[in-house]
């Protein structure tokens, strides 16, 4: 259910949007429209009270399906009417395409059968609402919650407690206990552990809190749980009766925190405070703590945490050095781990050969993840039968859906119940993939943002894939994904994959919220009923045709098999509501296409086009790395509602018809590594384009295509990736051009076409707005960095990449804002270290690869290396 608010408002704002450019068709219907957006808002608002309903009332259950349903069909129908929109600016060439004299009628029974579903599915939702609240039983307790109850079982309080044994913890516990004893006498230290729920980060905690030395270090311990339900009075009260200070008659905050640096004054002392998350007041309550607590003259005191949100430890402890990540355990510790569970009946030694292969092949499935490892050792101890452990092996994934190993899911399930309900959905769509993927995070936000799952931030101006890569840091720092490979600098996600227990959770939601089905060994099935669906080579085999069914509600179809081994030649337009099309991962190249002229020579463009331009409701295409694309034919002009075009890495991409400017919903065009000569004309009509990778800069008299002149018109363009060719005859006006695109954040400028001197001056005299924030630039073969290269016409940039280009120096008269540099491949750059300290004394982050006269730097300046302040 939670994934069903913020689809309402998706299409709240597209309603708005509808009614604000008053198109012809719905001047027709405005009390139909009016009435929609009505049952929308009224819809939210129920939405927001009644969380949490659905596993309690299966009629509740069944009216958030066919609310679903009907917001899907209102989304449709506002789609088809932005399209309409488009096409009576554009109809000229379309008329035939977009005939349709029933149109105005049909939305408008359209709107009224959508509106009268709502009304009945909201009645049902508000009635059972309704119901619940007057039933609901009490959940306090003497003033206490459940949860506030449940935490307190959860405290960790004894000092007799014994932790069982740990494995592959003893690093981590040695670094901690050397943190505490290595510090200055009187110093109040703090230390972070981090990691996803179930890696033992209360484990280590434990441990340590019981170790004989650290008892005998400190005068106080205190431990308190500090849990989701965040409550400033219950920590301090908590920490107060641990540390055996009276708390009975104090009520106030303030009281309480000079009650407790009263009771410390003179003490050493230890506290934990576990399972942190983030809160509004969190950053209040530590300073506060912070300034109460006192410090020992002649020994240290020490404050651990544990969360699972690095932000949270990051804020809390200040010294990233002294952050703990306790990593998944290897094999050898996880088997030792399970068996200590499986064989407790034989201490920990396996009885029997016959369980160990299946033994290990569970284990294995559980990826290292403690609390996965405990919960199927235990479940399974009770199984004496080898048999047993075989069918636990082969049900792993349906062990998890029934609930039989409940334990496994249960601290994940606490971290995706805390994500806000728009991230729920982005995470949701990650159970697609095939287990141990490795997903690319730009290709995961055009997805996000093609079916509406993200949206722009109007108040601080930040774009659809700038909140993408938000949320991936956030579900990232949660621990919710395994990150593969970040961009140095600021730490930008780029790759990245799923703990194989957090995959088994998300299968299971996106299951229950009915998005997709999956077998027992966690492949999709039932794929022609699939919101969300990736095709595999596996799965393509086992395709039954017909795939596409009429009314197919599949939004996002990802392909990764040869189109070879399933047909798509029929019935391709039955998915009238697909969003997003990825052909990335596919092997197009292999296609074959009966009665073709050009099979033999390439892919069939004519049959492919064909097939996607049938998606009149399509808003990301991604057709990157197809080897064999030869050209983007005329009939990429029906696509008027596509937002996300992705050529990337087509490198036989010779051509892009001219009518590609009809598409003026487009947000985000890649065509780098295309060769490309130039663009169309009119490029700058699209008002909406935010990012454009690729664009190749000609002089007028070289190219019949796009100039630069046209570039300045993208008021809206925030990333700006060109090459540079043949530009010796380019206008003084177009070099001015960039100046007008004030939005713009990030330049990359390629100059490995220049071919002369005249073409390096034209860079040279080039005029770049102001709010620049990265500058790539590479293949420059002047000695001198361009005259634009200032700080008083750069002022906010803050990370300069520079590669393969051949400057002699930097300029060192004036000082730079810039926090990150990358430096490669820069043979004749002669730069002191002392030097570019002066010049860039806000740098905190340097990458350094084959700038042999670079001297006194304090990493290797041959091989690739690292800095950070």
């Amino acid at each position: 259910m939670e994934t069903l608010s913020p689809m309402v408002q998706v299409i709240l704002d597209k309603v708005s949007t509808t009614m604000l450019n008053r198109a012809q068709v719905i001047a027709k219907f405005g009390d139909e429209f009016d009435q929609l957006r009505e049952g929308l808002e009224t819809t939210r608002d129920l939405l927001a009270d009644s969380m949490n309903l659905q596993s309690k009332y299966d009629k509740v259950k069944g009216a958030v399906s066919q609310l679903r349903e009907v917001i899907d069909e209102a989304d449709d129908v506002l789609t088809d009417c932005l399209v309409r929109d488009i096409y009576k600016e554009n109809k000229s060439s379309l008329r035939f395409w977009f005939h349709d004299p029933g149109f105005s009628s049909r939305v408008g029974k359209q709107l009224v059968d959508i509106n009268s579903k709502m009304d009945m599915a909201r009645s049902i939702l508000g009635k059972h609402l309704t119901i619940a609240n007057s039933t609901a039983p009490d959940r306090t307790h003497h003033g206490e919650s459940d949860a506030n109850q449940g935490e307190s079982e959860r405290e960790f309080m004894s000092r007799n407690y014994v932790p069982p044994v740990t494995y592959g913890l003893d690093k981590d516990i040695k670094s901690l206990k050397e943190w505490m004893f290595g510090s200055t006498n009187g110093k109040l230290d703090f230390v972070g552990i981090v990691g996803m729920g179930g890696l033992g980060k209360t484990t280590i905690a434990k441990k340590v809190f019981t170790d004989t030395q650290v008892i005998s270090h400190f005068n106080k311990m205190i431990w308190v749980s500090v849990s989701q339900n965040f409550s400033m009075r219950r920590i301090l009260k908590c920490m107060l009766e641990k540390a055996n200070l009276q708390a009975a008659d104090v009520s106030e905050s303030d009281d309480m925190f000079t009650s407790l640096r009263q009771g410390l004054k003179d003490q050493s002392y230890l506290i934990v405070m576990d399972d942190v998350w983030p809160h509004k007041n969190l950053n209040s309550f530590w300073t506060n703590l912070f300034d109460s607590l006192p410090t020992k003259v002649d020994k240290s005191s020490c404050i651990i945490i544990t969360t699972r949100d690095r932000d949270v430890a990051r804020v809390m402890v200040h010294q990233d050095s002294q952050i703990l990540e306790p990593p998944i355990l290897n094999d050898r510790d996880s088997w030792s781990l399970f068996s200590g569970f499986a064989f407790r009946s034989t201490k920990g030694e396996c009885p029997d050969e016959s369980f160990e292969e299946e033994g290990h092949a569970i284990v294995k499935r559980c990826g290292g993840l403690p609390l996965a490892i405990k919960t199927l050792g235990g479940y399974l101890a009770k199984e004496s039968r080898p048999s047993e452990w075989t069918k636990t092996k082969e049900k792993f994934h349906s062990l998890t859906t029934d609930g039989k190993t409940e334990s496994l899911m249960l601290c994940l399930q606490v971290s995706y119940d805390e994500l806000p309900n728009d991230m729920k959905q982005c995470l949701l769509c990650l159970s697609v993939y095939p287990e141990d993927f490795e997903i690319n995070a730009d290709q995961l936000i055009h997805w996000w943002f093609g079916e509406g799952l993200i949206r722009g931030k109007k108040g601080d101006s930040k774009t659809a894939v700038e909140v993408g890569y938000e949320n991936l840091a956030k579900l990232a720092n949660r621990c919710l994904l395994e990150v593969v490979e970040r961009r140095g600098y600021d730490g930008r996600i780029i790759k990245f994959k799923l703990h194989d227990m957090v995959r088994e959770l998300i299968i299971r939601i996106a299951e229950k919220e009915k998005f997709c089905s999956f077998s027992e060994e966690c492949t999709q099935i039932g794929i022609e009923d699939s919101r969300w669906l990736c095709l595999t080579e596996e799965m393509a085999a086992e395709v039954k045709k017909p795939w596409i069914k009429r009314k197919s509600k599949m939004r996002s179809l990802l392909l990764m098999s040869s189109p070879s081994l399933v047909d798509f030649s029929k019935n391709f337009e039955l998915l009238e509501s697909l969003r997003v099309l990825d052909l990335s991962f596919s092997k197009l190249d292999v296609i074959i296409v009966e009665d073709s002229n050009t099979a033999s020579s390439g892919i069939c463009v004519e049959k492919l086009f064909d097939m996607i331009t049938s998606l009149k409701r399509l808003a990301c295409l991604n057709l990157s790395g197809v080897q064999k694309l030869l050209e983007l034919p005329s009939s990429i002009e029906k696509l008027l509602n596509l937002q996300v075009l992705v050529l990337n890495g087509c490198r036989n991409l010779g051509k892009i018809h001219a009518k590609i400017t009809s598409l003026k919903r487009l947000v985000v065009l890649d065509i780098g590594t295309c060769p490309l000569e130039h663009l169309p004309r009119d490029l700058g009509s699209h008002s909406y384009l935010q990012e454009l990778s690729g664009f190749r800069v000609e002089s007028r008299a070289k190219t019949q295509g796009c100039t630069l002149l046209e570039l300045g018109k993208l008021e809206q363009l925030r990333v700006l990736r060109i090459t540079i060719g043949d530009v010796a005859e380019i206008s003084e006006k177009e070099k001015k051009s960039l100046s007008s695109l004030q939005n713009l954040k990030v330049l990359a400028i390629d100059a490995a076409d220049t071919c002369n001197q005249e073409d390096l001056e034209m860079i040279n005299e080039l005029e770049l707005p102001r709010k620049i924030e990265e500058l790539y630039l590479r293949n420059y073969r002047s000695q001198k960095m361009p005259n634009w290269f200032s700080p008083l016409r750069l002022p906010k940039l803050h990370y300069l990449s520079i590669e393969d280009c051949d400057v002699e120096s930097l300029k060192d008269n004036c000082s730079w804002k810039i926090e990150g540099l990358y430096l490669k491949l820069l043979n004749m750059l002669e730069v002191d270290w002392n030097d570019l300290k002066r010049v860039v004394p806000a740098l905190r982050y340097m990458e350094i690869s084959r700038c042999s006269k670079l001297k006194n730097f304090p990493i290797d300046v041959v091989n690739p290396g690292v800095w950070r302040k």
